[in-house]
């Protein structure tokens, strides 16, 4: 679930969670970055937002977000589809870059206008959100480094840079890390034994699903499913 509360004329702020969701709706939305990181992907667009940075996303494009930071902070504004005041600019995926300070004094009808002669947004090659998704999308499947740069549509080496930039971590700790949480959601709401969710989640047995899972959170499996 996302934080919430209202902002100025219509906007509000959010805190998206670290997993990864998806949404489409029949309205237009303005997202724009105020503290922290966000990666969105719309229509195969996308990566991680920085403070100032804003993506329009056109009524009923599906797309993708997940906080890269705990803290992450932004800005929404939702614009009804069939004003032609709005569907003017948001008549395609767009994301382009304000000052940070501006992204946070600017109310929304002069933020609005301000975008027509915002410069576009590049942020870093890496898209996660599409990279979670497919590696979610078949957890089981040999991720290797070269099947993960395939799946990012980076090179092995941009891989490498970018998730170390993005998250501290190689390729294989960041792949654990998806392998272990999605473990942890299976614990908590399912009735599998170990071993199947071992098996379900990419580790090659129980017993080395138990040492990674014991090594991050410091109990076994069995203990942390038993926690009230």
């Amino acid at each position: 679930m996302t934080s919430e509360f209202r902002l100025r004329l219509g906007s509000v702020e959010r805190s998206y969670p670290l997993d990864c969701l998806s949404d489409t709706h029949d309205y237009h939305q303005l997202l724009v970055s105020l503290d922290g990181r966000v990666d969105v992907e719309v229509g195969g667009l996308g990566g991680a937002m920085a403070p100032g940075s804003v993506c329009l996303i056109p009524a009923a494009a599906t797309h993708h977000y997940l906080g890269l930071d705990a803290d992450n902070r932004c800005r929404v504004l939702n614009l009804p589809a069939g004003a032609s005041s709005y569907d003017a600019l948001f008549e395609r995926i767009r994301f382009l870059r304000l000052s940070p300070e501006e992204a946070r004094r600017l109310d929304d009808e002069t933020l609005l206008s301000r975008l027509g002669a915002a410069p576009p947004w590049c942020g870093p090659r890496l898209n996660m959100a599409r990279l979670i998704r497919r590696v979610q999308a078949d957890p089981v499947a040999p991720w290797n480094l070269a099947r993960l740069a395939e799946a990012s549509r980076l090179s092995e080496r941009q891989l490498r840079r970018s998730l170390s930039a993005l998250t501290g971590q190689t390729p294989w700790q960041w792949l654990q890390g998806q392998r272990l949480a999605r473990a942890e959601r299976l614990l908590a709401t399912s009735d599998a034994s170990i071993t199947e969710i071992a098996m379900a989640c990419g580790f090659a047995d129980g017993a080395q699903f138990s040492r990674h899972f014991r090594r991050r959170h410091g109990m076994t499996p069995t203990a942390f499913r038993r926690r009230p």
